[in-house]
């Protein structure tokens, strides 16, 4: 019998059954247990990562809220900007975006005030000014109470607020305080100043926030009415079109204005080659719109007349495939232009049989071809059913007077002024725009009367639009009403401020009141004729034709294009201070007919100084 051998015991090893490991140190100690069966580090990694994740789920409300507010927050300084820069429709959307995302963030609640008093309410104003003067205000609102104060003509409290501001801004309150600053020099008449105070911090800001700027400053150049200025406006807005940025559109925008609208005193700003430039420059900018499209070829039609049919034909291409919105403004852009055949081939047979909008484009197109029948016949059809029922009542109107059915015609205008109060307020614009249009200037102040009746939006156009209605020899003592209501609707529009001085002094109606506004204007604008006008009547009511003679010193003013009602107070002027002759050739031209009944009993009531007779001058002298 063979017997194995071990190799350990050949090598002498002691077999003593150590081939485990020797734990007798170990099993001397005391046990540790499991927990639920598992090794004590499996477990203490699991605690760790258990607490970790509860911890997270504590702290992660907390961060998601503080994230909300930080983005809420920077949408609300977006819409204050916003509504700085003249777009309160985009303000409006951001301010919605911040409400939603944080609506107990009290940064929001407190723009949602100020957009309240931006709406005119005035308990949510009352606790924006008990803020800021507890000086528990932010930048941001006290920027925002300075805009509104701007907007209100209350200038002491625009001071109040931006005196309140911090030394430190971040640069888009820095942007909004500049803004604030220039916009408070203008209201005042300083628009060279304004547009200094614009460029002076240049080095300040990014360069979408000198472009803003710069358009501001260009602006308020343009406002001057200085040739020099305008020409210095022009330049500021080309050195903006030319960064292709964000904001150049806007100074594109404007650039078209002052082509297709030039500035009084000013000709020639752009030259045939840089409208040229003007116009190809527009694809080349973002954001671009159907309706700056359409400008450029308005600038195209005013350089090339006779090229109007082709361009119109190019643009009916480019429209083809065009939105629905896009389209419509293109039909309503023919429409104004005389392009009404065109009108009808772009509307084709079907747009107007299902949709109310080309229905009234189309129906606009045909009253201008004279087709009343087809206009009636329209109106009749399934889709004339979608048409409001003063639009419709309007159209039924001119189709009876068209036909010489006056009996019917008077019974659908009644039907018109019936349905005013119940329409929208696009609607009532659009029917008092088209009787305004027709030359139905009576009627169309029945519109803008309910337009200017409403509060909110329509009111300020209303009363526009109604005094645009009133006849130009209406007196004065008529029209004064309306003008303190738009002054009281627009406290910081000086024209109208202006204007009403001015009807008041006509009037002889509280002279003194009126007299101490024209003041105002006139060292506002020294060199604007309505307010050197205004202020020469003041002079004269108050008995001092001398002074009145003098603000005419040193102006220059082509008289053979001033308005007849300043050509009258000029003619008065001359006669009450014995220049018979010079006040004669002034007035010789007017039509007496287009003058108030105050501005002729004015001429009427002015009596030339008695000249002196030769015996008296020498007793004069003898006295002296």
């Amino acid at each position: 019998m063979s017997e194995t051998t071990d190799p350990q015991q050949a090598q002498g090893a002691p077999n003593n059954h150590s081939e485990l490991p020797d734990y007798s140190d170990e099993s001397r100690s005391p046990a540790h247990p499991s927990i639920t069966g598992i090794t004590y580090p499996q477990t203490l990694r699991r605690l760790l990562i258990g607490g970790g994740v509860i911890l997270l789920l504590i702290l992660l409300p907390p961060f998601y809220r503080a994230a909300k507010e930080w983005r809420s927050g920077i949408l609300v300084g977006n819409a204050e900007l916003s509504f700085s820069t003249g777009d309160p429709t985009k303000a409006l959307s951001l301010l919605k975006q911040a409400l939603a995302l944080s609506p107990g963030s009290p940064r929001v609640q407190h723009s949602v005030e100020l957009y309240n008093a931006r709406s005119g309410d005035q308990p949510s104003m009352k606790k924006l000014l008990e803020r800021m003067r507890s000086g528990s205000s932010s930048p941001d609102e006290l920027l925002g109470i300075a805009e509104l104060e701007i907007a209100a003509a209350h200038p002491d409290i625009v001071r109040e607020a931006i005196k309140a501001l911090p030394a430190k801004l971040s640069e888009q309150q820095l942007l909004l305080r500049t803004l604030a600053v220039a916009s408070l020099l203008a209201q005042h008449g300083d628009f060279p100043k304004a547009a200094e105070t614009c460029l002076s911090d240049e080095v300040s800001f990014s360069q979408d926030n000198t472009s803003r700027l710069r358009i501001q400053a260009a602006v308020y150049l343009l406002a001057s009415k200085n040739a020099d200025a305008s020409k210095n406006a022009v330049s500021l807005l080309q050195q903006v079109l030319k960064k292709h940025g964000k904001i150049s559109l806007a100074a594109w925008r404007l650039l078209a204005r002052i082509v297709l609208s030039p500035p009084q005193g000013s000709t020639g700003l752009l030259s045939p080659e840089e409208i040229t430039a003007l116009i190809k420059s527009l694809e080349t900018l973002p954001g671009h719109t159907a309706m700056d499209s359409l400008t450029a070829a308005d600038m195209e039609f005013l350089q090339n007349p006779s090229g109007k049919g082709e361009i119109v034909k190019r643009l009916k291409s480019k429209f083809r495939l065009a939105s629905r919105i896009e389209a419509l403004e293109f039909a309503r852009w023919l429409n104004a232009r005389g392009f009404h055949e065109e009108v009808l081939e772009v509307a084709g047979p079907e747009r107007p049989l299902k949709d109310t909008d080309w229905l009234l484009i189309t129906l606009d197109a045909e009253t201008a071809f004279g087709n009343w029948k087809e206009v009636s016949k329209t109106l009749d059809s399934p889709a004339g059913a979608g048409i409001p029922d003063a639009v419709r009542h309007l159209f039924l109107a001119r189709v009876a007077l068209m036909s010489g059915d006056q009996n019917r015609a008077e019974d659908e205008w009644r039907n018109v002024g019936g349905a005013l109060h119940l329409e929208k307020p696009e609607t009532l614009a659009y029917v008092a725009g088209y009787e305004e249009q027709i030359g139905a200037s009576d009627r169309a102040a029945r519109a803008y009367r309910e337009m200017a009746d409403r509060d909110g939006a329509t009111r300020i156009p209303g009363l526009i639009g109604l005094i645009r209605c009133q006849p130009r020899n209406a007196p004065a003592v008529e029209l004064i009403p309306m003008y303190v209501e738009l002054v009281a609707a627009a406290p910081s529009m000086a024209d109208a401020k202006g204007d009403l001085a001015y009807l008041r002094l006509l009037a002889n109606d509280d002279v003194l009141e009126a007299s101490a506004m024209a003041a105002i204007l006139l060292e506002d604008q020294p060199d604007n004729l309505s307010r050197i006008s205004v202020a020469a009547l003041a002079k004269l009511r108050g008995g001092d034709s001398k002074a009145a003679l003098a603000l005419y010193e040193g102006k220059i003013i082509d008289w053979t294009l001033a308005p007849d009602q300043w050509r009258v107070i000029r003619g008065a002027v001359l006669r009450a201070n014995g220049e018979g002759e010079s006040s004669e050739a002034q007035l010789a031209s007017l039509n007496m007919a287009n003058l108030r009944p105050e501005e002729r009993k004015l001429l009427d009531s002015v009596t030339p100084p008695a000249p002196q007779s030769s015996s008296g001058k020498k007793q004069k002298s003898k006295a002296l």
